[in-house]
Order: C-alpha cells, then structure tokens, then sequence
C-alpha cells in the first residue's frame, strides 16, 4: 500500500518534470504545466490525480490489503468476535483510508510543486497566456486550467476525496461478493475501464466517468498532462454532479457492511 502511494507521487512528479523539460525544448511552457510552480496550483492537480486513474489504482489497491485479504483469510470473521458489528469494523477502515489517501494527496502536490520549482530553477521557461493562440487554432482559452486559488484547489482537494470514497465502497462491496484478493482487484478497477469508451455515446452524460470529470472540472487541456480520465462537458453543472457522486457514494457505503455480515467465524446457531 505504501509502495504504491510513493510510486504514483514519483510518477506524477516525474511526468509533469518530463512536460516541462519538453517545453523547455520549445522555449514555452503551456499554462497548465507552467502554473505547477505554485503551491495551489500543484495541489489542484494532485486533487485530480487522486480523482482519476491513479487514484482509481491506490483505493483499490488499498481495499485489495486491507480488506480483501482479511476476508480471504478469515481474519476479518476473527475480528467479529471482538467486535460483531459489522458497520463499525468497515466504518474504522474506511476512515482509516480516506485519511491516508488525504495525506498521500497533500505529499503529492508538496512533491509535484517542489519538482517543478527545481524543474523551473534548471530551465527556466516562460509560460504562455491562456489566450495566446488565435481563435482559429487549438484553443487553450476555451477553459482557463493555468493558475489555481487556494479556494479553487481546496475545493478540488475535497472533491477528490469524496471521489477516492466511493471508489473505497465499492472497492468493499467487491471484496465482500467475491472474497478474493485477485477478483477485487480486477471488479474495483474493471468495470471503470471497461465502461469508458460508453462516454463518446448518447449515454456519456449518464456514465459516472462524466460525473466525477464535472465534479472536478477537468479541463480538457490538462488531459493527459495532469490527469488520465475524461474530461469535464458542459452538459451537466459541477455542483448536480457532486449530489450524483455523493448519492453513490453513499448507496455503497450503506451497501458494503451490509454484504459484509455474512462473514463470521460463528453462525447464530452456535
């Protein structure tokens, strides 16, 4: 678990370095890569780290150890004789791991804004406005995804944790269906991959990809420089996607301690 927290900083801070030395080759930096250099900024784009594919991996992966596993081995049917309430045992781990994910998510973009200052002292580059091409050309003024407040970052922060939430739940109602370490591991992160390409069809507005992209109003010019994921449409508002990510988010949290009872070294007749 630990292993993987510290392989998706290095990955984030190594590929936004890679953006910038490439940059430095064309003597500009494009406004989402350039705005790393504030703190703010590199927290927004680790709020969209943890939100998206790598995220995805590090919940699920976190779910995998610390849940799976105990069930596959029994353990957690050891722990109801202790403690025979099932939603307290889920309630802990979960707070547990979204507190962890907050932490990995605040070393992410303490990482990811101290690279790029070193980044920024070795070659320093400017930036581009983000109008600097014409209307005619791949805009980069149709969304502004360069300097971040703090109020805007903090937001994004939170959302994302609130996204890493529910990719938890369901993470432990896979664990609890299938009671096997492998198998909830590919059902956590399966089904997110399989249903991607469902967002280029009439049906995209309705995929919880699309949520989770308007929850955290991906810009489409950082895709792929800052985040793997869709990016955010204007087909729904930031702020009804929230109440759609928040409602699943709850239906599996209420969800998985229910599947979860099953799993008890003793039966009630004994």
């Amino acid at each position: 678990m630990y292993l993987t927290a510290v392989l998706l900083i290095v990955a984030t801070a190594a590929a936004s370095a890679q953006k910038w030395w490439s940059g430095a080759e064309f003597g500009f930096q494009h406004p989402t890569v350039g705005a790393l250099v504030e703190p703010a900024s590199a927290l927004r784009a680790a709020a969209w780290q943890s939100a998206t594919l790598g995220g995805l991996f590090l919940a699920t992966v976190i779910v995998t150890l610390g849940g799976a596993q105990l069930i596959e081995s029994g353990t957690w049917g050891a722990l109801r004789l202790y403690e025979n309430r099932s939603h307290v045992l889920y309630g802990r781990r979960l707070c547990a791991a979204v507190v962890f994910l907050a932490v990995v998510q605040l070393l992410n973009g303490l990482t990811l804004w101290a690279v790029m200052r070193v980044m920024a002292f070795l070659r320093p580059t400017p930036t581009l406005p983000p109008n600097a091409f014409d209307a005619g050309t791949p805009a980069l003024d149709v969304v502004d995804a360069g300097s971040a407040g703090w109020a805007e970052a903090l937001t994004a922060a939170g959302g994302a944790l609130l996204v890493q939430t529910l990719y938890l739940s369901l993470g432990w109602c896979a664990a609890a269906l299938l009671r096997n370490s492998i198998g909830a591991l590919a059902l956590g992160i399966g089904p997110w991959l399989v249903t991607a390409p469902l967002l280029v069809l009439p049906v995209g507005p309705f995929v919880p990809h699309s949520w989770i992209a308007n929850l955290m109003s991906l810009p489409g010019e950082a895709q792929y420089r800052l985040y793997f994921w869709s990016q955010a449409t204007s087909e729904s508002s930031s702020a009804l996607s929230a109440v759609l990510v928040a409602g699943c988010t709850a239906a599996a949290a209420f969800l998985a301690p229910l599947l979860l009872r099953s799993e008890r070294v003793l039966r009630p007749v004994d």
